[in-house]
């Protein structure tokens, strides 16, 4: 048996990749297996949305994926030769990265495993998890090598990030409930000729009781969505049969050629029953899949890890109360992905549901308020998951959230802001500082009067960054706005971005019970173990 303090993540699509990271960001020892020989070739998930950049900042990896990435222009849509609506992406969308970046989930596991790399871990590829079993004190995972040899690994923590077909959750017998999309659905990457397409641009189209959806992405290639007709049966797809759905429900004068991937598939609406069994967690299509309308699966994944991440990395290090931050994720995410999966699924049956009728009220509804800019606005906050609210949790309770939360408020995600550096007197932004790995304070203060929080902050070690808001930093109360903060006052953000706890300068009790309970250790304080 090899006994080992490294916490162990089964699989390395993004999310595995995304949680490694994360760790190694606090400097807790990992291993990350992965059954498969090879890293995917196909181009799988395509988006990245807003909130999920925003946490890629902190790992160091956004100036790679920008760079590799097409920033999206709009989302055009429309029923045979008419254009119905033509919606500017990024309106409305509250963050340092206020668009969709489309890039293949190919390149984006390469620069996350560049990356991990990096900070000295390595992918341990052809390992396959047989079994596992746990108490107390840890897991003993039965690991099979691609040579045949097998190995016992006794890990303090598992967490399954390996898909759908999860080998961990299947092992903790944990339900992964639902149901599948009675349709085919069919699915190819190809380079299209003719048309004027924007290859910034995402089309819905439908026509002739049917849809195509295209999304473009690297330099040239398009990805087709369409529904194969019923009883045509499960025979793989071909060019001929995709081109004659563009040609049928899509924009005209489209050709289709040059295909990398074609595929027929089912679409799984699913979420597993619980995220977490002892020491045993699920993460990404492991915990929840759906379809892949609005582009959020790969998303909500990479979410899911940094969430996970920083308390398994406080808990390892001895920091905070364990089973209120272990707790917590469950209890944080779990909405989270039963909101994504209803989404996907409406978002499906609304763009491929076929008819006279259904399409007479899709023609209405898109004409009447696709158009609209709070509508469009409303549809790409949603996707971009920056106005996610926690509600639930031991986590959040801890910061008495009000019932009604809005942008800012326990439980929602911070905001980005700028003010002014004391020492250079140039702008900085807030963003780089939320985004380290530890929680930030933020003091906002006025003239001849500090928030005094010496004591407060004593054995709270690295965990804790403060930065101080007053006449000097911010003296239009810029900041103070962005925050919601009408005097002097504090906030509490998390590494992940969400607000913690929050109050006004002379009540400084919730910042205390959060410290106490989250920030912490026994190490650290000086108190007895």
């Amino acid at each position: 048996m090899t006994t080992n303090t490294a916490i162990l993540v089964a699989g390395a699509g993004p999310t595995g990749l995304s949680l490694a990271i994360t760790l190694r960001r606090y400097g807790v020892p990992v291993r990350i297996v992965d059954h498969a020989a090879e890293p995917a070739g196909v181009s799988k998930a395509l988006a990245v949305w807003s909130a999920s950049m925003e946490a890629l900042h902190g790992m160091g990896v956004m100036d790679a994926l920008l760079e590799e990435g097409t920033s999206l222009h709009s989302l055009r849509i429309g029923d045979g030769d008419r254009e119905l609506a033509a919606m500017a992406i990024g309106e409305g969308i509250d963050s340092p990265y206020p668009f969709p970046l489309l890039l293949s989930q190919a390149r984006t596991e390469r620069i996350l495993t560049a990356r991990l790399s990096a900070l000295g871990v390595e992918v341990e590829r052809g390992v396959e998890l047989t079994g596992l079993s746990q108490d107390r004190d840890g897991v003993s995972a039965e690991l099979k090598h691609a040579d045949g040899r097998t190995e016992t690994l006794q890990t303090p923590y598992l967490v399954g990030c390996d898909g759908a077909r999860s080998a961990v959750r299947h092992a903790l017998g944990i339900e992964y409930k639902g149901y599948t999309e009675p349709q085919t659905y069919l699915l190819g990457d190809v380079l299209i000729e003719g048309g004027d397409l924007d290859h910034r641009s995402i089309y819905v189209w439908w026509n002739n009781d049917g849809t195509v959806m295209l999304f473009p992405f690297e330099e040239a290639i398009w990805r087709v969505f369409a529904v194969r007709q019923a009883g045509s049966g499960d025979e793989p797809v071909t060019l001929a049969e995709l081109q004659d759905h563009m040609d049928r429900h899509g924009p005209s004068g489209l050709s289709l050629h040059g295909p990398s991937w074609l595929s027929a598939f089912r679409i799984n609406e699913r979420l597993a029953e619980h995220y977490r069994s002892g020491r045993c967690f699920l993460a990404g299509d492991a915990a929840h899949i759906h379809s892949p309308a609005g582009g959020q699966g790969m998303n909500t994944g990479i979410q899911d890890a940094v969430n996970l991440g920083w308390k398994l990395a406080y808990v390892q290090q001895g920091a905070g109360d364990a089973d209120i931050l272990l707790d917590s994720y469950e209890a944080e995410r779990r909405p989270i992905a039963r909101g994504v999966v209803d989404a996907a699924a409406q978002k499906l049956h609304l763009a491929f549901g076929n008819g006279k009728v259904k399409t007479a009220l899709k023609d209405l509804a898109v004409s009447l308020f696709g158009n609209i800019p709070a509508v469009q606005k409303k549809l790409q906050v949603e996707l971009s998951e920056t106005e996610i609210i926690y509600g639930e949790g031991p986590l959040v309770e801890l910061g008495a959230p009000p019932r009604k939360p809005r942008r800012t408020d326990v439980g929602t995600r911070a905001r980005d802001a700028v003010f002014v550096d004391e020492t250079s007197g140039g702008e900085r932004r807030l963003w780089p500082l939320l985004s380290e790995p530890h929680h930030s304070l933020l003091l906002f203060e006025d003239a001849g009067h500090s928030i005094e929080i010496e004591g407060l902050v004593t054995g709270t070690g690295d965990r804790l960054r403060v930065v101080r808001f007053n006449k000097l930093t911010d003296p239009a109360c810029a900041a103070r706005g962005r925050f919601h903060l009408e005097g002097p006052g504090w906030i509490l953000v998390r590494p992940d971005q969400v607000v913690a706890a929050r109050g006004p300068a002379g009540d400084l009790s919730g910042l205390e019970r959060y410290i106490d309970c989250v920030l912490r250790s026994s190490h650290d304080s000086g108190k007895p173990a």
